[in-house]
Formats: C-alpha cells, structure tokens, sequence
C-alpha cells in the first residue's frame, strides 16, 4: 500500500500512511537581487530527493543525500541544517548545513516518520535545537536532541493516530496535524493537556506553517484547500488557493508569502502574502512534492523618529486640532521603509489620533481634529505630547518614539 497515490486523493483508511541560503547544496544560482525571493527546499516523494529552489526560478538544485527512500517532511534549524524525513526507511537523515556529509539522527524505533518541526528559531539556542518528529504509524510524536546528547523522548499525547505535520508557535508550543482524527492538537510548553485546536470541516489535515503574525496554516488535504486560523482566536477561513489537489506540506517566508506543496498536481503554489493572486513556483521536473521548509528569518529591526506638533483649541465647536503629527520609519542602519502604516496616538497609546502610510523617504504625517475642546485633554497633549507607533509587519520588527506637541502660534 501507499500513502500517496499519485494524482489520486487518499481514501480508505487501509491506504493512509502506508508510506507514508545556507550552502547545503552547491552549483546553485544566487537568488535574484530582489528583496522577496526566498531559497526553498521541496522534498520529491516519487522521485526519493530534495531539491532548493529560488521561489523567482533564478536557481535549482538537488540536495546531497543518499539512499532516501519516500522523502517526506523537512525541517532547518537555526545553523542551517536540513533534517528529511526518510519515511521509507523508517528514519530521520541530517544534511549539515557545511556540506560535511549526510548522517542518520540517532532515533529509536521510528515506524513512517513524517512531520517535523524543531525549535529555537529565533536563535537562542546557539544550534542545539530539538526536533520533533511525528512518528506516524506509532501514533506518537518524539523529541530528538539534534546534538546527540539527549536521547529520545515521547511528547504526551491522548489518542493521535497517523500524526502527519508539526509545527511551533512563537512559546513553542507544539500543535500536531492528527491526520485520521480530522483534526488540530495543541500540546502547550508549559505541560499542561493536550487541547484541540478549534476548526470546521476538516478532513486529513497534513501540512502546518505559522507566518511571523501568529496565525496557523492548515492544508486541509481531503478537502483540497488550505485554510487559516487566526492568532488568538476568530472564524476560520480558506486560503484563496485555487485547484488545489491533495495539498501536503506549507511554508510561510518572512514577507508572509505562503508556499503549498499541491501533490496531486506536482507543483508548489505560493499565495502572495498582498493578495495579488496565486502563482506557481517555477521549478524543472518537479514530482509529488510533499515537504516545504524555508531557512528561519529573523526580522528586521526598525527604527521611528517622530517630530514636533501643534494643537489648537477651539470652543465653537469644540475640537482640538493636532497639526504636523510626523514620524520617519527607517530599518536600524537607516534605510527608509516606505509603504508602512504608522499610527499616532496620545502619549499612553490608548486615545487614536490619525494614521499614515510612510512615503518613499519612510515619512508618515497626518492632522487630527479631536471632537472634544477640553482643557485637559489640551493639557494633557501639550505636558505629554504624542505617540507615534509602527505595529511592524513581515519581516520587519514593531517601533515606537514619543514627540512633544506645542500649543500653535495664533495669527
């Protein structure tokens, strides 16, 4: 039996899961120069290899390995390093990311190991992340220290049965595609139970991704849809995808770009983050990709520097106008980001004022007419002045500066 039939959808149970830029290749293009091109790594399940891939087609490689047998999930820790999932050898392999040779992670009883997932990506860890594999047919997730020294650890669990992808919040907490279950877990850091992700309708949930916002990818495979679930709660919804078959594996890049494994059609589509609409990931000879895994980012640090305003008081009617609200959004080493939204506030950030999408030179202004004249509201914008505030976006880090406001010369 097989777990992936090509160009079929997976039906009875008695078929499910039978089978169920860091320099680990060389003779790579470089990625084109524009900013959003992200190196992707796809994992052919027919074709039992690992391909990284340019997402604007500048560049293709395969992957040094040997010997791998239905390559499924794939992971990169903070060093670089790629770990495939050897699903048809019962095994998890190491691709290091100094090209020094293909090693096999030292596991125990791995029966169809599909997802994985590791930690420390925002690089505390200095390289001694933990993976987890979703250890299939055993109904179990594992934990492996990728340094050797740990040993194998089963992750507490009630009831999976055929866990297929993995993925890990900003807390790292573990959430856990439980493929015939029809469902999402969540098994929190802190060791508390196990709790089931609210969803709808879903039906052999395979592949998971978080994008730097917090929300939850899901390819909801035996509908032929992916779907999103929003950080803190909130209604599901589709991912405009269209044509979808069998979807497997999900990445999200530092722009917020999605990338979907579409297995039955033998290709990656990526849903640009901007919803300018889907496109395919030009890729030579692609077949059955089922894993995704895109290097960690680390998001950009920024910068605001907000300027001195005024304010009016008026009685008839009573208002307050806030004139020369400005602030510059620049990365840490000074270069302008345009296109930002930054929003001004009172010193507290409670009370709005106004809002403005930075220009070409990172420059946010805007007026605010306050329907109120009060004399403490007056006082409190010119003893405390006001707040400019950037809530950040992929993959650039959130900033804030405070500015004084002056009461305006009368004419």
């Amino acid at each position: 039996m097989s777990r992936f039939s090509v160009r079929h959808r997976l039906t009875a149970l008695a078929g499910i899961l039978t089978l169920c830029a860091y320099g680990l290749v060389s003779g790579l293009a470089p990625a084109a120069a524009a900013p959003r091109v992200a190196q992707l790594y796809v994992s052919e399940y027919t074709d039992n290899t690992v391909l990284k891939v340019a997402t604007d087609g500048s560049g293709q490689a395969t992957v040094p390995t040997v010997g791998l047998t239905r390559p499924t999930g794939l992971a990169l820790d903070t060093e670089g390093n790629l770990y495939v999932s050897d699903t048809g050898n019962n095994r998890v392999v190491t691709v290091p990311a100094d090209g020094s040779g293909q090693s096999t992670l030292p596991t125990t009883g791995l029966s169809r190991p599909i997802g994985l997932a590791t930690e420390g990506e925002d690089g505390d860890d200095e390289g001694d992340d933990d993976l987890y594999v979703a250890d299939s047919f055993n109904d179990r997730v594992v934990e492996v220290a990728t340094n050797g020294s740990g040993g194998q650890t089963t992750v507490p669990t009630t009831g999976l049965v055929h866990p297929d992808g993995l993925a890990l919040d900003a807390h790292d907490n573990l959430y856990i595609a439980d493929f015939v279950n029809d469902r999402v877990v969540v098994v929190p850091v802190d060791g508390g139970p196990q709790l089931t992700v609210p969803t709808a309708g879903l039906s052999e949930p395979t592949g998971l991704a978080f994008d730097h916002a917090g929300n939850l990818y899901v390819a909801d495979s035996g509908n032929d849809r992916v779907v999103k679930l929003p950080r803190g709660g909130g209604p599901q919804t589709t991912v405009p995808a269209t044509g979808l078959n069998t979807p497997q594996g999900l990445a999200v890049d530092a722009y917020g770009n999605l990338f979907v494994a579409d297995f039955g059609n033998d290709r990656v589509v990526e849903v640009p983050a901007d919803g300018s609409g889907q496109t395919t990931v030009p890729i030579a000879g692609l077949s059955s990709p089922v894993g995704l895994a895109i290097p960690p980012s680390h998001p950009v640090s920024t910068r605001l520097t907000a300027s001195a305003a005024t304010v009016e008081r008026h009685t008839s009617p009573a208002s307050l106008r806030v004139k020369g609200l400005s602030a510059t959004l620049t990365t840490a080493d000074g270069a302008p980001l345009p296109g930002q939204t930054v929003r001004f506030t009172d010193a507290t950030g409670a009370r709005k004022l106004c809002a403005a999408v930075t220009n070409a030179r990172g420059r946010a202004r805007c007026d605010a007419t306050l329907r109120t004249g009060s004399r403490a509201r007056y006082d409190d914008l010119r003893h405390h002045g006001y707040r400019a505030t950037y809530a950040g976006t992929a993959p650039y880090r959130p900033s804030s500066a405070a500015a004084h406001v002056r009461a305006a010369r009368r004419t």
